[in-house]
């Protein structure tokens, strides 16, 4: 921080007064404070960053996900706008929130806005802001969304809902860095990071003249893709277990175990709401208080009895035909009796409602189904 040169032979004359060297201590001291206070600072930074990342975790070893953790890598140390395509509840939000938090402007905000949650007449007032007086209710000045990302991350979910007046605006905030605040003639700066996102095809909303080509060039500059559900059956086990984990703990109860024909029942569902689907059965199902999960806890929880049934069984047809020939009766009818069972039971409420259905006596489906390894 300071030091003293070599004495003088005139030392009278030129040292230090005793005041001076005293203050320089002081100093010393002073910035060493707030050199610690700064190191506490960021590591305090650092580990809410930490915390961030970890509770927005993508889940799954599909080729497809480590493709996207790959692309979040690459992509985060850029400042280049970035579009999110995607079914609704794949998690596109979760993309953008690793990208903004693996970025250099992760210390900053991350501001995500839902463009199709907004009234049309309030949209450009929330993304950009107005003045004192700019109309009439306007009391007090409000900065935009915009404003509020200045540094970092604003993320634009559901572009597509955005309507044509604030495109224009988004337009030129995008060009030029500028923002126009609504009773505002100087233009304020901004620099934010923009990610966009959309479950519609922004293409066919170009030839339909519902959005604009030159705002999808500029906000589709590095493209990210992000798969459905059922594209990735591998990750179903991964993100069952995950969420399994997750609602135990928050609900404070014993983590269920689920048995092998519930996993597959899960792995062949079709998946129309993607992870956010998966999810919501995962929750639901927890507050059955069951230890085991069996299909037919899964169909109630999904109340799509018929049609799950037809999805489990559609590929499951029988076929005479074996690359070893012709097989004996006992073993075709022991295939037969397997499948017909499942099929039966996935549409049952309890053991005792399947054997009725078989036209069994209780003891015999029991039986039965241990000699088909079903129980």
């Amino acid at each position: 921080f300071w030091y003293c040169t070599k004495y003088p032979g005139d030392i009278e004359q030129y040292i230090y007064q005793p005041t001076d060297f005293i203050m320089s201590i002081i100093n010393a001291y002073e910035r060493k404070k707030l050199i610690k206070e700064k190191q506490k600072s960021n590591l305090k930074l650092n580990r809410n960053v930490e915390n961030v990342l970890a509770n927005k975790k993508i889940v799954g070893v599909s080729s497809t996900v480590k493709k996207m953790r790959e692309e979040i890598s690459k992509y985060a140390n850029s400042n280049a706008p970035i579009l999110i395509t995607g079914s609704s509840g794949t998690g596109k939000e979760l993309v953008a929130y690793n990208i903004h938090y693996n970025s250099p402007r992760k210390y900053e905000n991350f501001v995500p806005i839902n463009c199709g949650g907004i009234p049309d007449q309030l949209i450009e007032s929330e993304l950009f802001g107005y003045e004192k007086g700019a109309f009439t209710g306007a009391e007090k000045s409000k900065p935009g969304l915009f404003e509020m990302a200045h540094h970092g991350t604003i993320f634009l979910d559901e572009i597509s809902e955005l309507p044509l007046s604030a495109q224009v605006k988004l337009l030129r905030v995008l060009q030029d860095g500028e923002v126009e605040k609504i009773g505002r003639t100087e233009k304020i700066k901004v620099n934010v990071r923009v990610i966009s996102a959309t479950n519609r095809n922004l293409e066919d909303e170009i030839r339909e003249k519902k959005f604009r080509e030159d705002l999808f060039y500029r906000l589709n500059v590095v493209p990210i893709h992000v798969p459905p559900l059922r594209e990735r059956k591998e990750d179903i086990h991964y993100l069952i277990d995950y969420f399994l984990n997750e609602f135990s703990i928050d609900m404070g109860k014993e983590m269920p175990a689920i048995n092998e024909e519930a996993i597959k029942l899960l792995v062949d569902y079709e998946w129309p709401g993607n992870v956010r689907e998966l999810k919501n059965l995962i929750q639901r199902l927890l507050f059955y208080d069951e230890k085991i999960v069996t299909p037919q806890l899964i169909q109630t929880a999904l109340g799509k009895r018929a049609s799950l049934s037809e999805n489990y069984f559609a590929n499951d047809g029988l076929s005479f035909k074996s690359p070893d020939g012709p097989q004996p009766l006992k073993h075709m009818e022991k295939i037969f009796r397997e499948k017909y069972f499942k099929y039966i039971r996935l549409q049952s409420e309890s053991d005792a409602d399947a054997a009725k259905k078989l036209g069994l006596a209780p003891p015999n489906y029991y039986r039965m189904c241990k000699e088909l390894k079903l129980k």
